[in-house]
């Protein structure tokens, strides 16, 4: 039957059970807009309501069910011989949580426009449970050499659309969640996670425990949602432990596609035009803008490379570009919500002198945080960049400068390793920065040759935040420099 012959049923359905009087709203045409979804048939009563008409009211609130029950906080009417059983229903404890996002907002309209987008989605499979072992803070352990290997999906688990950060179920964190809810519809769930916060920032290392996995059905003009964090609704969530282990497969993919993208956008910043190849990123020193690649980064690179070269500017866009479309399908969710700088600005890194730390972030979120020796007032504040990185200066892995360095603006200070582990969290060095060597390492792979350096005193949290298994590109490149002396005031 189609949508038209359905709507006329339902519309000789409702003159057989209401007074026959006259009808000034265009029935037939409001249903067929707004799709035939339960919110229509409530907006429907709202306005026969407002226009003093009851009867006509009763029908569509009772045609509403249980989004006039989550709406009006008491049963729907019923009418003779309906057919419409009442039951219980998680939308409606959907909408309750959703009531003062829509009131304040005016989310009635947006759920209006929701009804009318786009093509149906299917309805989301069930996960299957997968066992995991988390840590007490919900973080768990990724295997060594993650960055190199391909993840794949726990079994039976749909690759989600978005993976959006929430720091707690306040205003913001429904806001986060409506967003999930009203956005066009998805064939793909769309998971929220909570990311804490620390300090002024987001805190991703910390980030991943599951909240919520919500999914739209453009077809019955409906938004549903699988929870898994009791804090956030009034019910009993569900094990959210194969959610928890897809998340955790998903995060490092995310870091590869940072490191990537924030590689592409200082190469093109450093040399005026996009890069051609993996090659022209990953190569020998000094062509080693990145530290080496993964098998997932192929695709990404065609991706992103065939987005930013078609661009008639050639510009560096400001609107995300982030590849979601290739790769393995463990990789696939965009950061959304409190996350979504990741998607939208490059790694940084920041030097804060009061505290010891240097930290990687992207836009308003922190994704490490390290405890650094520094040489004080003999420090410079201001903003570098890394102009130069290599592996083993002066020939050795455990000379003063350690297995890693990196070189600020075509100066004397740097980033570096050091043979002397006590003086971290001091300010025992001539002006560089010193890190341990798991940090340098994990530093060195992450952020590209041309990145941002900011020193300064303030800014950074004292938590240091570093996952159990670092980040680690494999390598094949020669990033090694044995026709220079490096004489960094270390």
């Amino acid at each position: 039957m189609s949508k038209e012959s359905r709507i006329d049923e339902q519309i000789q359905h409702f003159y057989d059970n209401v007074p026959d009087v006259g009808d000034a709203l265009p029935l037939k045409e409001y249903l067929l807009k707004h799709e035939d979804s339960r919110m229509a048939w409530y907006l429907l009563g709202k306005e026969y309501e407002g226009k003093g008409d009851t009867a006509k009211a009763t029908y569509c609130f009772a045609q509403a069910g249980e989004i006039y029950e989550a709406f009006e906080s008491k049963p729907a009417p019923q009418l003779p011989n309906s057919k419409e059983k009442s039951k219980k229903s998680w939308l409606k404890r959907i909408l309750l949580l959703l009531i003062p996002l829509f009131l304040v907002a005016g989310a009635i309209l947006a759920v209006r426009e929701f009804v009318l987008k786009d093509e149906p989605v299917a309805q989301e499979e069930p996960v299957k449970e997968a066992s995991v072992s988390p840590s007490p803070d919900g973080v768990v352990a990724t295997k060594p050499g993650n960055a190199g290997k391909p993840a794949a999906l726990p079994s039976g688990a749909i690759p989600p659309d978005l993976v959006a950060g929430a720091s707690g179920p306040d205003d913001a964190g429904r806001s986060e969640l409506g967003a999930l809810l009203t956005k066009k519809p998805s064939r793909q769930p769309r998971i929220l996670i909570v990311s804490p916060r620390l300090g002024k920032w987001s805190d991703w290392v910390k980030s991943g425990k599951p909240i919520a996995s919500a999914t739209s059905d453009k077809e019955s003009g409906t938004a549903g949602i699988q929870w898994f964090d009791s804090k956030w609704c009034d019910c009993k969530p569900d094990d959210g432990k194969a959610v928890q282990k897809l998340v955790q497969g998903w995060k490092p993919m995310q870091e590869q596609k940072i490191a990537l993208r924030s590689a592409m956008i200082r190469y093109k910043e450093m040399t005026g035009k996009w890069p051609s190849s993996p090659e022209s990123l990953a190569g020998d020193y000094p062509a080693n803008t990145m530290a080496g690649w993964t098998e997932n980064m192929t695709p990404w690179f065609d991706e992103l490379k065939a987005v930013l070269e078609d661009r008639k500017d050639g510009k560096i866009p400001k609107a995300p570009v982030w590849p979601d479309s290739t790769g393995p399908e463990a990789g696939h969710g965009s950061p959304s919500g409190q996350l979504s700088s990741l998607a939208e600005q490059p790694l940084e890194v920041i030097v804060d002198k009061s505290n010891h730390r240097l930290a990687i972030v992207s836009g308003s979120v922190i994704l490490r945080n390290y405890e650094v020796g520094l040489g004080g007032d003999k420090t410079p504040e201001g903003k570098f960049a890394i102009t130069e990185k290599v592996k083993d200066p002066n020939g050795r892995s455990n000379g003063a400068f350690g297995s890693r360095g990196m070189t600020l603006s075509d100066s004397r200070y740097g980033i570096h390793g050091t043979d002397e582990p006590k003086s971290i969290g001091k300010d025992e060095s001539l002006g560089c920065v010193r890190m341990k060597k798991e940090d340098i390492e994990e530093l060195y792979d992450l952020v590209p040759m041309g990145t941002p350096v900011t020193i300064a005193k303030g800014g950074l949290p004292n938590e240091l935040r570093a996952p159990p298994e670092r980040f680690k590109l494999p390598s094949t490149q020669d990033e090694t420099n044995p026709h220079k002396v490096y004489d960094w005031l270390g």
